[in-house]
């Protein structure tokens, strides 16, 4: 399962076309919180990365059906010290869907979420001011983030014949591609990077969809991005990581 829900990883995206998830990361005040995931995919897209994962697909790790199993998805999240809260799948047409709640006790916990895939990185810390918290995901490690940004020199991309390439193979692959992230925080929210939009006082949500990735840019910047979220936790005490 970890190789399977990277939180935006349009690497991996990229090769499943029409795929939609939407997930929710909630944080109470004391680093707590619940984690809901809701995917959808055609059938055919599944048998494509059961085609492409390891020959071994006996783990829900490798083997993308294991996601529609209650019991394979509760075992590897009971094992990362995550409650699977609520396991729901279903067949519409051709396509199948899951609908998937955890319940985390820490923010330690939440690091260890195979819901965010095993390269993500969470960073839990002081705010520009005092009675703030900044929390930042990197889904794709923020080594990935950093040499991807290094492609991108104000707002224009050092691109070669490889990169192009792999961008035209990619842009026919990702039509139908619906990815919304919200994450909700426990104070009103006071700064957002601008792949974030606000959508309520204390919630920010990304929204990436393929009409968006219309250039070797767009796809770079997409591929290993950061989130990070500014809010007020003036009246609580939400635990933040040691220097």
């Amino acid at each position: 399962m970890r190789r399977l829900f990277p939180l935006v990883t349009l690497a991996l995206l990229a090769l499943a076309g029409c795929l939609q998830m939407e997930q929710t990361v909630t944080l109470d005040a004391n680093g707590s919180g619940t984690h809901e995931v809701t995917l959808t995919m055609p059938e055919s897209v599944l048998a494509a990365i059961q085609r492409a994962a390891p020959a071994n697909q006996t783990a829900a790790a490798s083997n993308p059906m294991a996601l529609f199993d209650k019991e394979a998805v509760g075992k590897e999240l009971k094992a990362a010290g995550i409650e699977l809260v609520e396991h729901a799948p279903e067949t519409i047409a051709k396509t199948r869907r899951v609908k998937i709640k955890t319940k985390f006790d820490s923010t330690a916990t939440l690091r260890k979420s195979p819901l965010t895939g095993s390269a993500a990185e969470w960073e839990f810390a002081p705010g520009p001011k005092a009675g703030t918290t900044r929390v930042t995901l990197y889904p794709q490690g923020k080594q990935a983030w950093t040499d991807a940004r290094a492609k991108v020199i104000d707002g224009k991309v050092a691109v070669d014949a490889v990169a192009n390439e792999f961008f035209e193979k990619r842009k026919s692959q990702i039509q139908g591609l619906d990815v919304l992230v919200r994450f909700r925080l426990p104070g009103k929210v006071i700064e957002f990077t601008r792949n974030l939009e606000l959508t309520g006082e204390q919630e920010v949500t990304a929204h990436i969809t393929a009409e968006q990735i219309k250039t070797p840019e767009d796809l770079i910047r997409r591929l290993a991005p950061r989130f990070e979220v500014v809010f007020d936790s003036s009246a609580i005490q939400f635990p933040v990581d040691r220097s």
